[in-house]
């Protein structure tokens, strides 16, 4: 079965994105990532260019998003 993966979330940077997604994956829920931003030596953010989609199964996305504000909670402290 081909799964349907959604967007949850948009972050800055791949830094977040790669935290996000550890955090998702450690809760049970796997996820991806989507951005825009071509690899680059010298990372920076115009406009937006720095911004990652983290995706997720759709049928596990109710999940997903009480763990985004687990995270949240988590990453504001």
């Amino acid at each position: 079965m081909d799964e349907r993966f959604v967007p949850l979330t948009a972050v800055w940077g791949e830094v977040e994105a790669e935290l996000l997604i550890g955090f998702l994956k450690g809760e049970g829920i796997p996820a991806r990532k989507r951005t825009q931003v071509p690899p680059s030596v010298y990372p920076f953010t115009v406009d937006g260019l720095a911004e990652v989609e983290i995706l997720v199964p759709q049928h596990l996305l109710p999940r997903a998003r009480e763990v985004l504000r687990a995270f949240k909670l988590n990453w504001d402290d």
